[in-house]
């Protein structure tokens, strides 16, 4: 081959892969670029998809934990009612246990038609009645009577009545405390206290606390006065106030 062949040659070589870099740069480049371009395009909206998904998954994932904390917030809130409810019912049952305890000792400790009969050097004799009666708690001598009626007997004088809501016998000395609305009713008097002491191995009756006195003349008023029961006196401390008052 000679020079000038072998020169051709390489010259139609080079023309060739001139031409054909061209047409690669210009018909092949451009798609690949925008394929390319497009592909990431495609992986970016994926990736948000994704995201969106694993957010969207993480609300729900949120909210079921969220519901389910309300859910066992609600029942914790049920169980103290119930155990609340539980409790308040316990010792509303042993309040009323205890009660009926208290109600079933006190019915124990009760008597009912309640009698004593006692008398005196000069023949008298006292008998008291009462419609309740139990052993007084802090003094077993002392017996607590309710709806009390007492009597005083006398071979020589007329009777006295006595009546009160409430009234304490003595067993050892005899003595009885009259009080709340008392009422001592003799021959034609009538006297109304809050209180009465009756000593009756002294023979002396003492009424204090808004004493009032009556009889067909007059009303009398007092805080104190002293009924010796033998012979029906009645002294009056000088030191308290007196008011009479003529029918």
């Amino acid at each position: 081959m000679s020079v000038k062949s072998l020169l051709q040659l390489i010259l139609s070589i080079i023309i060739f892969f001139i031409l054909g870099g061209i047409y690669f740069i210009y018909f092949y480049s451009g798609p690949l670029k925008d394929r390319l371009v497009l592909d990431s395009d495609v992986n970016k909206l994926e990736n948000k998809k994704i995201e969106k998904e694993i957010i969207s998954d993480q609300e729900v994932l949120d909210d079921t934990t969220l519901s389910n904390k309300e859910t066992i917030t609600e029942d914790n809130k049920k169980d103290l009612k119930i155990n609340k409810d539980e409790n308040s019912k316990k010792e509303l049952e042993n309040k009323k246990t205890t009660l009926n305890k208290t109600s079933t000792d006190k019915i124990k400790n009760l008597t009912k038609e309640i009698e004593y009969i006692t008398s005196n050097k000069e023949g008298d004799i006292f008998k008291i009645l009462a419609k309740y009666g139990k052993t007084n708690i802090k003094n077993s001598d002392i017996l607590d009577l309710e709806e009390v009626n007492g009597v005083i007997f006398s071979p020589k004088r007329s009777d006295i009545h006595i009546t009160s809501d409430f009234a304490e016998y003595n067993y050892d000395n005899q003595n009885s405390q009259f009080y709340r609305n008392v009422v001592i009713k003799y021959d034609n008097k009538v006297i109304n206290c809050d209180n009465l002491d009756l000593q009756i191995n002294n023979n002396y009756a003492i009424a204090y606390n808004n004493v009032e006195i009556k009889d067909e003349k007059s009303v009398m008023k007092a805080q104190v006065i002293k009924l010796n029961i033998i012979t029906k006196d009645i002294e009056i401390n000088s030191q308290d106030k007196i008011k009479i008052i003529s029918n």
